[in-house]
Formats: C-alpha cells, sequence, structure tokens
C-alpha cells in the first residue's frame, strides 16, 4: 500500500490504484472499528468511574460519630449563649446611649472570638474528617476548593445571626414598628425554623431510632420511622442525569443509608457549619441520600434568604433613612445583603454537578 514520506497514508495515490466505492467502504469499516474500540475504551473507565466513586464513601465509626455530636452541642450552646450575653449587655448599652450607641469592646471581643473559635473548630473538624482521604492519597489534602466557599458562606450566615440579634435594641428604640417587624421576622425565620429545629435535631443525635430532618417534616413529633422511609426515597429534587447509574448501582449493592452521619451533616447544615456538612456529604454519605442533602440546602437557604435576610435588610435600610445613620446597623446591612446573595449563588450551584469536573482536573 503506498504510503507518503511522512508516514502517512497517500489517498490520491490509493485513489488511482484502487476503485472509489471499494477505498470508501474501507476507509469507512477503518472508522467504525475506531470508534467501537473508543467506546470500549469508554465503557471500561465509565465502570471503574463508578466502582471509584462508590469506594469513595467512608463509614463513619460510632466513636468519631460521638466525638463529633459532643463538638456539634458544644457549638450550639456557645453560639447561642454568645448571642444572648450580648443582646442583654447591647440593650443596657443603647438605653443609656441612645440610637448612636455602638457595642462595648467585651461584647466586640467576645462576638469575634466565638466567631473565630467556631470557624476554627470546623476547620479542625473537616480535617478529621478527610483523614480516610488522606491516607489513601498522600498528595492529597482532603479539601477542594467548593469546601472554601462553603466556609466562608457558614461564617457569614453566623455574624449575619449575630448582627440581626444585636440591632433589635436599636430598632426597638428607633421606631416601635421596625421593632416589632424586625423581632417578628426574626422569631419567625430564625428562632422558628433555625433554634427550633436545631433542639429537635439534638434529640435525634442521642436518640438512635429518631430519623427526623428538614426532608421528613412528619417525623417532627413521633420521630421514629415506622413506615420505613429510611429504606426508600425521601422527599428530593430530580437527580443529575450523570449520576442515575451510580444512584442504581447503590441500590444494587444494598446499601443502608448511614443514619449517624446523615444526622450529623443535617445538624451542621442547620447550625450554619457549612464546611463540615459538605465534607460529610461528601465522604460519608452515599451518591442515592445526596439529592435529599442537595434538596434541603436549596429550600433552607433560599428560604432563609427571602424570609430572614430581604426583609432585614429592608427595615435596616429604613432605620438608617428615618431614625439614625448607626455604624452597626450599616455594617449588618452590608453582611445581610452579601449572606443573602452569597448562600443562594452557593446552594443554587449543586456539589454533585461540580465533582465530575474536578475530577477531571485532577486527572
Amino acid at each position: 500500500m503506498a504510503v507518503s514520506e511522512h508516514g502517512i497514508l497517500d489517498l490520491e495515490d490509493l485513489a488511482s490504484r484502487y476503485d472509489a466505492q471499494v477505498l470508501r467502504e474501507y476507509l469507512l469499516e477503518q472508522e467504525d472499528g475506531a470508534a467501537a474500540r473508543e467506546d470500549v475504551v469508554a465503557g471500561n473507565d465509565g465502570e471503574a468511574g463508578a466502582q471509584a466513586s462508590l469506594t469513595e464513601v467512608h463509614d463513619l465509626r460510632p466513636r468519631c460519630f460521638r466525638r463529633l455530636r459532643v463538638l456539634l452541642v458544644a457549638n450550639f450552646l456557645a453560639y447561642w449563649a454568645a448571642v444572648f450575653h450580648c443582646w442583654n449587655g447591647f440593650y443596657s448599652q443603647v438605653e443609656e446611649a441612645g440610637l448612636k450607641a455602638l457595642p462595648s469592646l467585651e461584647i466586640a471581643l467576645l462576638c469575634v472570638f466565638v466567631l473565630g473559635t467556631q470557624g476554627t473548630l470546623e476547620l479542625a473538624a473537616g480535617l478529621c474528617l478527610t483523614h480516610p482521604v488522606r491516607s489513601a492519597d498522600v498528595r492529597s489534602s482532603g479539601f477542594t476548593s467548593w469546601d472554601g466557599v462553603a466556609w466562608l458562606t457558614g461564617a457569614g450566615a453566623r455574624s449575619a445571626v449575630m448582627l440581626d440579634v444585636l440591632c433589635l435594641p436599636l430598632m426597638k428604640r428607633g421606631s416601635a414598628l421596625l421593632y416589632f417587624l424586625s423581632a417578628s421576622t426574626f422569631t419567625f425565620a430564625i428562632g422558628i425554623f433555625v433554634f427550633g429545629v436545631q433542639l429537635r435535631l439534638i434529640l435525634g443525635l442521642f436518640c438512635g431510632r429518631d430519623h427526623f430532618s428538614y426532608d421528613k417534616p412528619d417525623l417532627f413529633f413521633k420521630g421514629r420511622d415506622f413506615t420505613g422511609l429510611m429504606d426508600s426515597s425521601p422527599i428530593a429534587a430530580r437527580p443529575p442525569a450523570h449520576r442515575q447509574e451510580e444512584d442504581a448501582m447503590d441500590l444494587r449493592l444494598g446499601r443502608s443509608p448511614p443514619v449517624n452521619a446523615i444526622k450529623a451533616a443535617n445538624f451542621a447544615h442547620v447550625s450554619d457549619l457549612a464546611l463540615m456538612h459538605a465534607v460529610l456529604k461528601r465522604l460519608y454519605i452515599p451518591m442515592s441520600c445526596q439529592e435529599s442533602q442537595e434538596f434541603v440546602l436549596s429550600i433552607t437557604s433560599f428560604s432563609r434568604c427571602f424570609c430572614e435576610d430581604v426583609v432585614q435588610c429592608s427595615l435596616k435600610f429604613f432605620f438608617l433613612m428615618d431614625c439614625e445613620v448607626n455604624l452597626l446597623v450599616l455594617l449588618s446591612l452590608l453582611v445581610s445583603a452579601t449572606q443573602a446573595v452569597g448562600s443562594c449563588l452557593y446552594s443554587s450551584t449543586s456539589a454533585l454537578d461540580l465533582r465530575p469536573s474536578e475530577e477531571d482536573q485532577e486527572s
């Protein structure tokens, strides 16, 4: 067969030697064979990738869960105790100094200390939770770039709640109507759907048969799932197209939902520990259960944005325009607005959709 001096088939010479129809059929057969080989290689890679994704799910040992439970409960008690103390202390200052009052150095340092300690312990807990990944791959840090975004989002949410509480005494001193609207909004959006749910989830952390979560609201009072919903599909959004095969493989393998990991992830999410929630969801919760986590993340983030952040931003804006230009209210307005946008962007960008691109970049 004629070959050019560069080692490539000389099509002009072949066309002069063979019939055009024969040459066309030969080239088509070569293309079909190459495509079939590529399909076989792609199928093998897909099966290997599916198996790799399944082996990425680790077991949360009971001892690790107990330590994580203690950390979560201590974080809950310390945060809300600091919030109440700061509100009580600043309320006395507003009564004395009026609308121009600013938090004292003690209150400011306490807020910074609590938020900083929370962020540091969250990073430490995330580092411990990623130990299986670092043990399997020495070059891996266990974290992804999306974990950094989660850490910032969680810190912003906790800061926004604390600043909203500090603004309540100013609202009360400036306008009775603004105070009523702000306090009612905070009680409904944070008091009931954050603080109340956190208390309910704490009970579930210490009760093995309690399966209450945001996607199972019917278990709020009875707790135990008598109908076997833990073995079936809970309320969830439609799964991504590229993850349907992995979900089916999870079901074929007969994996039972990791109850302890799901409980810890749910409580971490409601406590605005987004980094811890992201690590638990990625490493300890199988793909068949992650759709519920994505669904709850979207629902809670958007509802909190429109029921709390947007309303509080509007009330703070009216306070600045009609009552007094207070630096604390201005700072709280900026943090709440930034948090509202950031939380919506974070929740609307599914980590399931980001994982394939991250894996391709690492390979």
